[in-house]
């Protein structure tokens, strides 16, 4: 890395942290450090859903994942956007309107306190384990390439304390107020990256000829390594309503939303947004191909393509992108498992506790995470690739929950009885699935086609222990209801709607384009 290289990544770095650390933020109340006091405009809350997923694990995970595989990893993006779209017009008035701090606290006052903490620990491990470890990784993996006698550990643990710095200090305002540059600096590198490497192999056209032909197919045979297309089906759904619809991470910025509308308009831009995807990651994995062939690790390809490739000057800028996504990934989920061990559990068990002492427990408790995210991120290499590694660990172990929570906002006659025995049911079936699968090798199943036997087992005993127990009346602010009137004007909603119906036109567009 040259010495202008070094100047622009260290002075946007710096940039980051300013506006983060010395911005205007107001940390008064609970609502205000957590929820960065429900203030948050339709544009903040896009950039900060676009830059927490379009993190540095995406560029590492997906570049190679689309190496390896081809264009099928996508279908986890567009399936995103269609879960994003359901999440805007059918579920953001019902989270919006319980006027809760987590996801966690909803299943507690839908249900009761043994779904909220069974909860609250499931998330908070896939957040430590997935989200921020991965991230971590992912940035050890590329930047001690570019920056001499710096180790893997040593990035890992610069980037959690500056990311955990301005997080500490202002809360989810600093956080959004980071993300919208953040997301700027991480398109435009994101561009620059996908216009070299078209550029290496000679041009769209040529890339369409020298493209290997099954890496440009995106409906893939039962035999497929990523994506089959039975997994297409009943898999990579399940795994995009948790991650979207029932995931902290991702609905935080919902519930940190001025308005209804606001919300619902922060979806529906960053779904537009997530449709560059493809253009920005998918489609430059696949022509490292021509120009970088036979690379036998994936997770290699991103570094291997910057260091190929990029001029002095744009490389600065194309790290000064990663490092962006790579911060604003894990200051969102820094804060998601914050809020929800300070709201959670210490609020619960100490609700006379001034909302100072709540803060301060946050970010206490934003320290700790960091922590031991730093100490699991070197250990995932040993999992096989990022992708790899984060889809099987949500195949496995998110369905019950996804059950659980739609159930819980559309039946009005499941109880908490059948969410807790439906719970246990699904992670026992899917620990028996791993055991008897990967571990006696009694049968070969891929990970895509887990989460559909669990969600059935979860289902049918949500169900049956549900009817056999007593409901308790539901307040109708937690439950969905065709009657129920929405707080925006109609007018709005309309053009909501319209919104929607345009970004579902695009989405198949591209996917028509390469059909």
């Amino acid at each position: 890395m040259s010495l202008i290289d070094g100047i622009i990544l260290l002075g946007l770095i710096a940039l980051f942290l300013t506006i983060g650390i010395f911005g205007q933020t107001k940390t008064d109340s609970t609502a205000d450090y957590f929820l960065a006091g429900r203030k948050l405009r339709w544009h903040q809350i896009g950039f900060s859903l676009f830059a927490t997923n379009f993190s540095a694990s995406a560029l590492i995970g997906i570049t190679g994942a689309a190496y390896a595989i081809g264009i099928a990893i996508y279908n986890y993006e567009w399936v995103g956007i269609i879960a994003m779209i359901l999440f805007a017009l059918v579920m953001v008035r019902v989270i919006r309107g319980s006027r809760v701090y987590t996801i966690a606290q909803y299943l507690g006052e839908r249900f009761d306190d043994r779904v909220k903490t069974l909860y609250t620990i499931f998330v908070i491990f896939l957040l430590v384990f997935i989200d921020m470890a991965g991230s971590l990784y992912a940035g050890g993996l590329l930047l001690n390439q570019f920056i001499p006698g710096l180790s893997a550990n040593a990035v890992i643990f610069l980037v959690m304390l500056m990311a955990g710095l301005y997080s500490v200090v202002g809360g989810m305002t600093a956080i959004a107020r980071t993300d919208m540059y953040q997301s700027l600096v991480l398109l435009l590198g994101a561009v620059m990256i996908a216009w070299f490497s078209l550029s290496a192999v000679g041009g769209w056209e040529a890339f369409i000829e020298t493209a290997p032909p099954e890496s440009l197919s995106l409906i893939r045979g039962l035999d497929d390594r990523a994506v089959p297309w039975t997994g297409l089906l009943i898999g990579v759904p399940i795994i995009c309503i948790y991650f979207w619809v029932v995931n902290q991470n991702m609905v935080q910025w919902v519930l940190s939303a001025n308005t209804q509308a606001d919300a619902r308009r922060g979806l529906l831009m960053a779904g537009a947004l997530k449709t560059l995807c493809l253009f920005l990651i998918v489609l430059p994995g696949i022509a490292a191909i021509s120009f970088l062939p036979g690379l036998s690790e994936p997770d290699r390809v991103y570094p291997a393509m910057l260091l190929e490739l990029l001029p002095s000057g744009i490389l600065g800028l194309v790290l000064a992108g990663f490092v962006s996504g790579l911060m604003s990934n894990t200051d969102s989920t820094l804060h998601a498992a914050s809020t929800m061990i300070t709201m959670d559990f210490v609020r619960k068990r100490r609700p006379d506790v001034a909302p100072k002492t709540l803060i301060l427990v946050g970010r206490l408790t934003t320290i700790l995470i960091i922590g031991i995210s730093a100490l699991w991120a070197p250990n995932i290499g040993r999992f096989g690739t990022l992708f790899e590694y984060i889809q099987t660990l949500l195949s496995y172990s998110v369905a019950p929950f996804v059950v659980v929570y739609l159930g819980g906002m559309f039946w009005s006659r499941a109880t908490a009885a059948g969410a807790v025995a439906a719970l246990i049911a699904g992670f026992g079936s899917a620990l028996a699935i791993a055991i008897m699968g990967d571990g006696l090798d009694l049968f070969s199943l891929h990970y895509l086609h887990v989460p559909l036997p669990v969600a059935v087992i979860s289902v049918i005993i949500f169900i049956a222990v549900s009817l056999k127990t007593d409901a308790q009346p539901v307040e109708d602010r937690l439950s969905w209801s065709r009657r129920r009137g929405d707080t925006d004007s109609r007018t709005g909603m309309r053009l909501d709607r319209w919104l929607a119906g345009g970004l579902v036109v695009v989405t198949m567009g591209v996917l028509v384009l390469f059909w």
